[in-house]
């Protein structure tokens, strides 16, 4: 068996021999997307949010005392949050799957 024959590369006209062309800062900018405005807003929000809320407050739990900033206190408490969540829908989705069979 032989290979196929290889090609030149064609562009949209279908002209053959398509010369790669440089991306020109405007094809950069129609790439960006929305979720990644987003993400970059979601960022400077949280970079604001950390900045102002620094100050210290103390924690008791289950007879630990802490002292965190308040930032890390709100963010360990959402990350705790979707974690339990995450768990919780698992866990249900599990159990209708089962219930299902």
């Amino acid at each position: 068996m032989s290979e196929p024959e290889a090609r030149p590369p064609v562009d949209h006209q279908g002209t053959e021999r398509a010369e790669p062309r440089s991306r020109s800062f405007t094809d950069v900018l129609r790439q960006i997307n929305a979720r990644m405005v987003l993400g970059a807003l979601a960022a400077v929000a949280l970079i604001v949010f950390i900045a102002q809320n620094t100050d210290e407050t103390r924690v008791n739990f289950l007879g630990w005392d802490w002292d965190l900033p308040v930032f890390l206190l709100l963010l360990i408490t959402i990350v705790l949050s979707v974690v339990c969540t995450e768990m919780v829908g698992w866990y249900m989705g599990r159990r209708r799957r089962n219930r299902s069979r």
